[in-house]
């Protein structure tokens, strides 16, 4: 998909001659020894950006025709799976803004954090900005965004796994990556705690502002908090009293964790978390009717009343964990995949 701040994860065409190849300026250094590492990356930066030319390139063709199976060869995991979702949605949302969302565009100002070989990693990190495509030609930048983008590698290539940003007054948030003597990244280990906090507990951490409103969230206070706890706490609004509704956590579509140590001794952590929306309602006469962007997701006798719907959600999630151990999310985009509806009259 293209720029859509619904998942705001997608990308397109030809990187431009200007486009950076380098490392963060900013690097860990080692009072050990002033010579090079001979440690081999895990790809060169050449062949890095190979693969997001190549990856753009069957994007936007994917978005022109409207193809889950063309975007499968692009992406993977738990993108894939709210991109085929979004496509099997289209018929049911306005067109202007599946136009805008599906736009041919480029990634610009490129970055690429690269890990050793010896880490055994099978991702990649990209630092970039997201600009039109005007004439098979970089135009104009979206916004002053940052955004971090995970490339997994598969059986057949690398595919796109998560891509999320930090905007408006969180942009002075973005991190520096950390690196070490030869320019590689340094992979921080999803389960091994940074203060009291592991990277590999952002997912639940996100999901529980869903389940709870994060009752007891050590999670910082962040615009995407707040906008994960409305899920919550808005979660009963134009129901008049006549169905319950709740979330509760499901395991993630992929459930991977990429985290990168950050040069201030934390890591900036990417992943993808799962929930799910009950409604049920109350008694015989009551019912519950699917939304217009739901109908497409549900095969048999959409537009009947409904006893019982579950929406199934996934999300991918952009957080950091400090030095201290303190998380905060930054960035969350949540699609939903599917939907299971029950009519009145099977009950």
């Amino acid at each position: 998909m293209a720029r859509a701040t619904r998942i705001g994860a997608f990308a397109a065409a030809v990187l431009a001659a200007a486009a950076s190849l380098t490392g963060c300026s900013t690097t860990d250094t080692d009072s050990k020894a002033d010579a090079p590492s001979a440690e081999r990356p895990l790809l060169t930066k050449a062949e890095a950006n190979k693969t997001v030319d190549a990856y753009q390139k069957v994007n936007n063709q994917a978005n022109a025709q409207r193809s889950a199976t063309l975007m499968a060869k692009a992406e993977g995991d738990a993108v894939l799976a709210m991109d085929k979702a979004y496509f099997t949605q289209i018929p049911a949302l306005d067109k202007s803004d599946v136009a805008d969302n599906l736009a041919p565009f480029v990634y610009v100002n490129r970055t690429f954090y690269i890990p050793p070989a010896s880490a055994k990693a099978d991702w990649f990190l990209v630092r970039a900005q997201g600009a039109q495509l005007a004439h098979g030609k970089p135009g104009k930048l979206w916004s002053k965004d940052i955004r971090f983008i995970v490339f997994k590698r598969s059986g057949d290539g690398w595919r796109m796994v998560v891509a999320r940003d930090f905007v408006g007054p969180d942009l002075a948030k973005a991190p520096h990556i950390a690196l070490d003597r030869a320019g590689l990244m340094k992979i921080a280990a999803p389960g091994t705690r940074i203060g009291g906090t592991a990277p590999s507990q952002l997912p639940e951490l996100v999901t529980d502002l869903w389940v709870t409103g994060g009752r007891s969230t050590p999670l910082a206070d962040t615009s995407a908090r707040r906008t994960g706890r409305s899920w919550y706490t808005e979660r009963a609004d134009n129901l008049d009293g006549h169905a319950w509704v709740d979330f509760k956590k499901t395991a993630p579509h992929a459930g991977d964790v990429f985290a990168a140590k950050t040069t201030d001794g934390g890591a900036l952590v990417l992943s993808d978390s799962a929930v799910e929306e009950t409604f049920l309602a109350k008694d015989l006469h009551s019912y519950i009717n699917l939304g217009d962007s739901d109908k497409p997701l549900v095969k048999h006798n959409p537009d009947a009343h409904m006893y019982k719907v579950v929406r199934h959600y996934v999300q991918t999630e952009l957080g950091i964990i400090s030095a201290q151990g303190e998380p905060a999310v930054y960035s969350i985009s949540t699609q939903v995949t599917k939907v299971d509806a029950t009519p009145t009259s099977d009950v």
